[in-house]
Order: structure tokens, then sequence, then C-alpha cells
């Protein structure tokens, strides 16, 4: 398989993890971490099931590769694929993992952190390896906001709806 093929085999991966979420009722959100075409780490949102906020996706499957004990040139290697933009906690998380590279289908207007870590303003004190990994946005975009659109239409009005609404790109008022 080609480069282009793997990593869109990857993507094909995270959006059924995904789906298997959105059936189990938590936000369509997951991640995997893949280092040397072997996934690492795998997780999906679990806030409903865990009665807990701090357990995304991204979070818990980079906690997954950490626990390996992995050398700082094999997490240069690793790559993230998650069908959502990063939030800032978890763009973080994956710059301490001092990832290689992020694969995200779908951009999160309202709180996703990739514009936001790139204009970082770093300075020659900073630890030269602590910088925001390689990052491809896009692939697979129209899956992904199918997700967030059957997402939107399970929920009752209200906060969780309309931002799974924006993501989706849904006028409801047609």
């Amino acid at each position: 398989m080609n480069e282009e093929a793997t990593v869109e085999h990857y993507m094909r991966h995270t959006l059924s993890l995904a789906a298997e979420a959105l059936e189990l009722g938590e936000l369509p959100i997951a991640a995997i971490v893949v280092l040397d075409d072997r996934i690492i780490g795998s997780a999906t949102t679990a806030e409903k099931r865990k009665q807990r906020l701090l357990v995304h996706a991204e979070l818990a499957a980079l906690e997954q590769a950490d626990r390996l004990g992995l050398s700082l040139t094999e997490r240069r290697r690793a790559a993230l694929f998650t069908n959502l933009e990063p939030c800032l906690m978890c763009l973080g998380a994956a710059m301490s993992f001092f990832l290689g590279g992020i694969h995200y289908a779908l951009e999160s207007p309202a709180d996703g952190a990739v514009e936001l870590v790139s204009t970082w303003n770093r300075t020659e004190g900073d630890m030269p390896q602590y910088c925001l990994p390689e990052v491809t946005a896009g692939l697979l975009r129209e899956e992904s906001m199918r997700l967030f659109e059957q997402y939107a239409l399970l929920q009752p009005p209200g906060p969780m709806r309309d931002w799974a609404q924006s993501l989706a790109q849904i006028d409801w008022t047609r």
C-alpha cells in the first residue's frame, strides 16, 4: 500500500470506531495512534459511559501509547488519526508525547486548537523538540461530517445538538 492509501486506511478505521461510539450514544469521536504500520493506541470519546469530561478519544489513545515506554525517536515516527480536529488539551497531549504527525478529518471551529498552536510564539529557550506535530487536515471530511449529522439528529435541542449541527453544516431552517 502506498502512503496515501495507508493514511486513508487508518482514517477509515478511525471513522469506523467513531461510528461505533455513536451507536453507544457517545459523541462520534475516535482516535488511533499508529507506529510503523501498527496501531499502538485506540479509543473513542467516553463522556457518557464514564460520566466524566476529560475522557477524549485522542487523550486516551495517546495515554495507551505512552504506557509502551517508547523512545523519542519512536514517538516522532508515530501518528495520531482522529476524525475531529483536536482540542487544546488533546493537542497539548500530542505535543507532550512528542508525536510526529496528526491526521484529522474535520475542523472544529468552536474548540479545535491547531490554528491557535500553529501561531505559538516560541523563544530560543524553549525545548527544541516540543513543537506542533506535522498536521494533515480534511482527510475523509465528508464522512466525519455525516457522523456529526447523525449525532445531531439524535440530540434534543440544546448546546450539544447546536455544536454537532455546526460541524455537520446542517441548515435546519430549510
